[in-house]
């Protein structure tokens, strides 16, 4: 039982940090889907629960000793770029990006934009409901068996 209980938390640990990299761990180790569902989709949770109130923190300290000093914007093409990919998409682009790129940052970008934090976890839970439903189902319709790598 110790055995399973080490996998589930590294499962968990590597979700919270990458999803995708949690993902194919517990395919590696050979849980079924709902488990796999629960484990990716919980750690991928925790690790946006803990990066947002990280950033929280953060922006509090830097704010406290740091003050913002005014300053005159350069707008770069990539900043355009940004800013409306940024308006078009809000928060719902960056959720459906988050997986690809890392908990933290989508985290952090999702916070940057948005401040109502229970907004930012709904939609993240949502995003990562639909990322493992939509990759168990392309590992079944394909038969991907991943459990012998480890």
């Amino acid at each position: 039982m110790g055995d399973w209980l080490i996998k589930i938390c590294w499962v968990i640990i590597l979700s919270a940090i990458k999803f995708l990299g949690g993902f194919l761990l517990a395919l590696g180790y050979g849980f079924n889907p709902f488990f796999t569902f629960v484990c990716t989709v919980g750690g991928g949770m925790v690790g946006v629960v803990f990066y947002l109130y990280l950033w929280h923190f953060i922006v509090i300290i830097k704010n406290k000793y740091f003050p913002a000093q005014p300053k005159a914007l350069k707008f770069k093409t990539s900043t355009r770029i940004m800013v409306k990919i940024i308006r078009k998409y809000e928060v719902y682009g960056i959720a459906l990006l988050t997986p690809i790129i890392s908990i933290p940052l989508g985290t952090v970008l999702a916070a940057a934009i948005e401040k109502n934090k229970w907004r930012i976890k709904i939609i993240m839970f949502i995003s990562f409901s639909i990322w493992v439903a939509v990759l168990i189902g392309l590992q079944k319709l394909f038969g991907i068996d991943l459990s012998n790598l480890f």
